[in-house]
């Protein structure tokens, strides 16, 4: 199999006047060695053998990765593990590779 490494931007707009912690849910579409999030210039990447079908929960706020529902946080890639933050107004989710994306936050006021 020959993997290409193609980016894929969800955006996301914030209607609270504060900071707020996405839960992003993700199903993978094909066998990748891993998935990489990023927001500004923050990156979360997740090494794992993943297969067709896998689902990936990423709880910002507790700063966890499930796959399968099994907490997975041996994945984490230590130079790239920034549980970021959604900031006020517009907001873009790059993932690679292309995947859709299920972004879920609570908003927040100052």
């Amino acid at each position: 199999m020959r993997w290409i490494e193609m980016a894929q931007t969800n955006e996301v707009t914030v209607k609270g006047t504060a900071e707020t912690a996405p839960f992003i849910t993700a199903v993978i579409k094909d066998e990748i060695p891993y998935m990489q999030l990023s927001c500004r210039d923050e990156i979360l990447r997740i090494h794992y053998n993943f297969k067709k079908n896998d689902v990936v929960k990423v709880d910002f706020d507790k700063r966890k990765v499930f796959i399968n529902g099994r907490l997975q946080m041996k994945t984490v890639d230590l130079l790239y593990a920034d549980f970021f933050m959604l900031q006020p107004g517009y907001n873009e989710i790059k993932t690679v590779p292309t995947m859709q994306l299920e972004v879920e936050y609570t908003e927040r006021w100052l």
